[in-house]
């Protein structure tokens, strides 16, 4: 049985399961794979860490939003303006920096209504 961790506080806790998603994944292929450093630990928030988590994750879904409102912004602009082939990549790569940036605050889903089932 794999050791249940706080993304928070990072104890060995208790706590509600952390939902897989495509980053979590990208990350554990990463140390699986290129430094072989992956301990199998299943994440999940504590009691007591709850409202920490509950803070941030607000916080990453709204710089979430504002990042791909300004990404969509300036493809657009950058597509109306210059109406080339160049434009519509160069318009793909700022809208995926803006992503990549939302990123830097990152937060992962708990599976609330998985734990209330079992």
């Amino acid at each position: 049985m794999p050791k249940t961790v706080c993304i928070i506080c990072g104890k060995e806790k208790r706590g509600i399961d952390v939902a897989d998603d495509l980053v979590l994944d990208s990350i554990r292929w990463f140390k699986q794979n290129v430094t072989h450093n992956e301990r199998g630990n299943r994440l999940v928030v504590c009691r007591e860490c709850y409202p920490k988590y509950a803070a941030s994750r607000k916080k990453f879904e709204s710089r979430q939003r504002l990042y791909l409102g300004l990404g969509i912004v300036f493809a657009l602009l950058n597509v109306t303006l210059s109406r080339t082939l160049a434009s519509v990549g160069i318009s793909l790569l700022i809208l995926l920096l803006f992503i990549c940036f939302s990123l830097m605050s990152y937060s992962p889903r708990i599976n609330i209504k998985k734990q209330h089932s079992q």
